[in-house]
């Protein structure tokens, strides 16, 4: 990105994840879930990357990071309890590769200074 969180394909990839994960909740396994954690997972990954690559660069915009990171201090752990309790073969790549984006993630957001520090 631009050093300033992609908030767009943040909220894409949080509704993404939600409703695979109510979809597997409401349903029986099939190809339509499977894509759906699929492409959660791409988007968490393309998400985290993007993260890693602006808060490398010179000028960021810490404003939007403050709040992500705040929030996702609440929250990233609570998905990563979630995810872990998912047992499903058929998706289980999909899922390991959603608790490794969202634990660093949370280790991110547990180093970020606060915005009044």
């Amino acid at each position: 990105m631009n050093g300033e969180l992609d908030l767009e394909l943040y909220t894409i990839s949080i509704i993404g994840l939600n409703n695979a994960l109510n979809k597997l909740d409401n349903s029986q396994m099939n190809d339509e879930i499977k894509e759906m954690f699929k492409e959660s997972c791409n988007n968490f990954q393309e998400l985290y990357d993007d993260i890693v690559n602006d808060l490398n660069q010179d000028e960021i915009q810490f404003n939007d990071y403050y709040m992500f990171f705040q929030n996702g201090k609440q929250m990233f752990p609570q998905y990563i309890e979630n995810l872990k309790s998912i047992e499903n073969e058929e998706i289980n790549d999909y899922i390991n590769s959603l608790i490794n984006i969202f634990e660093n993630l949370n280790r991110i957001a547990e180093a970020f200074p606060s915005q009044q520090g």
